[in-house]
């Protein structure tokens, strides 16, 4: 089913419970699509603090049928974008192309979400660059401070903890 949000924009259900929201700008020539997952540090116990950015960073190591570098060049040499991003209620993948570049973009996305290869070597050589991140966080007084902030703020409830991981 689909209903009109706004003027442009429209939310489409599908039977299996999948949610797109779209908007038409008839003035852009580009295309934004992203993939949102109900998958978060909010999601996570505590022996797993931080899984979800980890996972986030996998997904792109490869799929079945593309390596790191293709997943990347299928969208960039589109002169498109390609990224990801974790936060505590939820993950994104999501590509910028130009407004011919939709089904291409479209099939990297679901490669890349639906059909990541997850190798444990990849898995000890990203493990090695979220702990560098995180080392890197802990170099940024601002960073320290929000993290401190957040903690004291939500006392024991997971939006006081790190989405990036311990």
């Amino acid at each position: 089913s689909t209903e009109k949000l706004d003027n442009g924009v429209f939310r489409t259900v599908f039977p299996s419970g999948t949610v797109i929201l779209s908007e038409h700008m008839e003035s852009i020539r580009s295309i934004n699509i992203g993939f949102w997952f109900k998958q978060g540090r909010v999601h996570e116990v505590d022996t797993e603090l931080g899984a979800s950015h980890l996972l986030e960073h996998m997904v792109f190591k490869g799929t079945a049928r593309r390596s790191p570098r293709e997943l990347a060049w299928a969208v960039e040499r589109l002169g498109g974008t390609l990224d990801a991003y974790t936060t505590h209620e939820a993950t994104a993948y999501h590509a910028r192309v130009p407004a011919e570049g939709l089904d291409v973009a479209l099939d990297v996305l679901t490669d890349l979400t639906f059909y990541p290869s997850l190798r444990e070597s990849d898995l000890r050589l990203e493990r090695e660059v979220v702990l560098e991140e995180i080392a890197a966080t802990e170099d940024v007084p601002a960073e320290v401070a929000f993290e401190k902030h957040a903690r004291f703020l939500y006392d024991g409830h997971p939006y006081g903890e790190p989405i990036i991981g311990t």
